[in-house]
């Protein structure tokens, strides 16, 4: 029997960090959406991503495009 070899834990290993720019293609639906009026994170947590930087309101902005700077995390 071989013994296997263990490897700490590494937490960034998971690390799924990036911005919505990035995943916009993968959801044409937000891109026709007003978030001066629906709550982009509200919709984003229903796509399993939660936005992650600080800086982010919601509301702020109509269009998506003025968001796509902004980090947004896959909840797993």
């Amino acid at each position: 029997m071989s013994k296997k070899s263990r490897l700490p834990f590494d937490p960034n290993a998971f690390d799924s960090i990036t911005t919505i720019g990035k995943i916009i293609d993968n959801f044409p639906k937000l891109q026709t959406m007003d978030f001066s009026k629906i709550s982009l994170n509200d919709e984003l947590t229903r796509l399993n991503y939660e936005i992650t930087s600080s800086e982010y309101i919601d509301f702020e902005f109509s269009d998506i495009k003025d968001c796509y700077h902004y980090e947004v995390d896959k909840i797993v």
